[in-house]
């Protein structure tokens, strides 16, 4: 669905399902796969602190990818699903200093609804 609504930067966008169980973990896309690429026997299967538990395909994650969704789901552990896209307009938006601007009626659609991340850069923590 992320390829054919074009929500794909390369290997960049991420999304993540928390395993269910008492454990938190959850599985992520492997760093390198498209989104035509990555099939459910892909995945990667990631602890909240970052071990990596199963890992099929042998390429790793995106540590960029990590950060985000890790602290999404150690922050909101009801949440099931993360996704992180490179929208043009989210591209758009993010590159404002102020963020999003309150200005039209669909902008309001947000107020108080949307957080920030400081970008951490994409370092190659687990990358090959």
């Amino acid at each position: 669905m992320a390829a054919k609504l074009r929500w794909t930067d390369h290997i960049y966008t991420h999304f993540s399902l928390r395993v269910p169980g008492d454990e938190p973990h959850f599985l992520i896309n492997a760093y390198g796969q498209t989104f035509d690429e990555i099939q459910p026997e892909t995945l990667v299967k990631i602890d909240i602190d970052g071990n990596i538990i199963d890992d099929p395909t042998g390429l790793r994650i995106n540590p960029a990818g990590f950060v985000i969704h890790s602290a999404i789901h150690r922050a909101r552990p009801g949440a099931h699903a993360v996704m992180h896209t490179h929208t043009a307009a989210g591209i758009g938006v993010s590159a404002q200093k102020r963020g999003l601007l309150m200005i039209s009626q669909h902008s309001t659609r947000f107020h108080k609804r949307v957080a920030y991340h400081d970008y951490k850069g994409s370092r190659s923590i687990w990358a090959p």
